[in-house]
């Protein structure tokens, strides 16, 4: 292939890369956190439903262009709770937003971890927050964050 010929796809190959901030080597993963859940009217079918509001963080020095958000929250290794939402809001850049979704519980996964919570004798319950950020003009369609830690439950009791 001659010069000629390679510069229009060398073009195109940088501009491509050149909006796409998921391939930069200082991008850092964003951050999911869970700021407020509150129960909802049941759905069909009588499932157990929650508002869940999130708090996204954007560590990048770029605009954080979201699609979609697909997540779960398991308590005690049973996956519990699992919402999704589009139309989201761009995060700015070293910047902060709330995310409200609407999220679905899981009657055999609670059942479980209700299970393991009341037979344990533990302060704690293990959980682990695993959110699927689907990502509007990149060549990388979504990145996964997860988010792992204990929730304390001697204030509950």
């Amino acid at each position: 292939m001659t010069a000629i010929y390679r510069l229009p796809w060398l073009l195109i190959l940088a501009v491509l890369l050149s909006g796409c901030a998921v391939l930069s080597p200082n991008f850092q993963k964003p951050e999911v956190e869970i700021t407020s859940l509150e129960p909802l009217p049941a759905g069909p079918g009588n499932d157990l439903r929650f508002r869940i509001h999130l708090r996204v963080f954007n560590p990048n020095n770029s605009e954080l262009a979201l699609s979609g958000l697909y997540y779960t929250l398991s308590l005690a290794g049973n996956k519990v709770i699992t919402g999704t939402s589009s139309n989201l809001p761009p995060i700015a850049p070293y910047g902060q937003d709330n995310i409200t979704v609407d999220a679905t519980a899981s009657l055999v996964g609670s059942i479980f971890a209700a299970a393991e919570l009341i037979g344990s004798r533990m302060d704690t319950v293990p959980y682990e927050l695993e959110a699927k950020l689907g990502l509007r003009r990149s060549i990388v369609p979504s990145i996964t964050v997860r988010r792992r830690g204990e929730i304390r439950l001697a204030q509950y009791r």
